[in-house]
Order: structure tokens, then sequence, then C-alpha cells
């Protein structure tokens, strides 16, 4: 992985801060259900979210404007990380990018940064903590019109098997065809997973009947 500090101006107060931003990274391995990747792209998540040192804004980059006022970075939602009482940093980050995200109307990155948080939570093995990331993610998916397209149906397979939904997987997914093979034989895969009550992490190569170079 390579990396650079660069200046980066804040949309939101005008305040110019130095963040590291990852110029290259190394594609290796086979990423998880939920796409979590592998390798170096792993561990690099610290990098995938910045925070104004000065209003507290949180995205991926803070040249993304804000679609609010700027006070909502002084509400209590906004400070506390959506209630999440969480003293990891990092999550704290990702919670407030789900916020932002969700004032932008960006609900598909709002349900990545949930996700993302939820995979920090799993490297400290926090679970019950995790499911709670996994439901919010699950929540703006399903309020949000976003499934419309079948990689996010897939995604939901496995949210909803993650937070122990095992029953809605099973017959929400049992029976449904998808066009795209991969996905067809992942949700079912899922659906497998379901039955056996098994809520943990997978990765693409453990799917009968796909195959990887």
């Amino acid at each position: 992985m390579e990396t650079e500090i660069r200046k980066i101006v804040c949309s939101v107060c005008g305040t110019k801060s130095s963040h590291t931003v990852i110029t290259k990274i190394q594609e290796y391995g086979i990423q998880d259900i939920d796409l979590r990747p592998t390798g170096e792209h792993r561990n690099s998540m610290k990098f995938w979210v910045m925070e104004c040192p000065q209003c507290g804004y949180c995205n991926g980059t803070l040249e993304t404007p804000l679609d609010a006022n700027r006070s909502y970075l002084e509400s209590d939602e906004y400070i506390t990380a959506g209630g999440s009482e969480t003293e990891n940093i990092l999550v704290s980050r990702f919670i407030r990018k789900a916020l932002v995200n969700l004032k932008n109307r960006d609900y598909a990155e709002a349900v990545k940064s949930y996700l993302y948080s939820a995979w920090v939570f799993d490297d400290e093995n926090d679970d019950e903590s995790a499911v709670e990331c996994r439901k919010e993610a699950l929540s703006i998916m399903e309020n949000s019109r976003l499934l419309d397209d079948d990689n996010l149906l897939l995604l939901r397979a496995d949210l909803l098997r993650r937070t122990g939904q095992f029953d809605k997987v099973i017959s929400e997914y049992g029976e449904k065809f998808f066009n795209q093979p991969f996905i067809l034989l992942a949700s079912q895969y899922e659906v497998k997973l379901s039955k056996d009550g098994d809520v943990s992490a997978h990765n693409m190569s453990e799917i009968p009947g796909v195959k990887f170079k």
C-alpha cells in the first residue's frame, strides 16, 4: 500500500488540515461475501474516512459538501454518533459519516459506512455492536428503495443472516431467482448457512459451484 499526506480543505468550515490518502493498494485474495476485502486493503480502513479537526465533519473526503446546515454537526445526534456510545474513534467516524451520507441522500454510501463500522466491531469480537451496525445498514437499505439491484439484494441476504434473521433469508431467498449465476449461487449459499444457523463471516471461495482463478 502506498499513501501520501495531503492538505485537504474542509468544505464545511474552510479549515485546511493534513490527511493520509491511499494512492495505490494491491488487491489480492478473495473477499468476504459482504464485500470485505483481504490483505492490506482489509487493514486500510482507518484511511477511508476523514475528520475535520475544527468542526468535526466526517466524510470519505472533506471536500465533499454537506447538504445540511453546519449546525447539524453540533447536534446531539451527530456528536454522539447516533447515540452509539462507542469509544472506538474509527467506528464513531464511520457512523458520523453515515449520518452525513443520509443528509446528502447518498443512501448506498450510508449503508457502506455502517457496514464498515460492523467490520471494525468484528475485529474487536464485539458481536453485539456489529449486529446493531448491520441492522442500521439494513434499515437504510429497506427504507430508501435501494433493493432494485441484485448485488444489494445479495448483500441484504448476508446482513440478515449475520444478524440472526434466518427465517427471512430462507423465506425470501429460498426460491428467489437471479439472472447472474454467481449471485444465484451465493444467495443459495446464504440460505444454506441460514438453515444451519450460521452467523459467521464467509468468503466467496466457499460458495459451492463458484471457482476462482
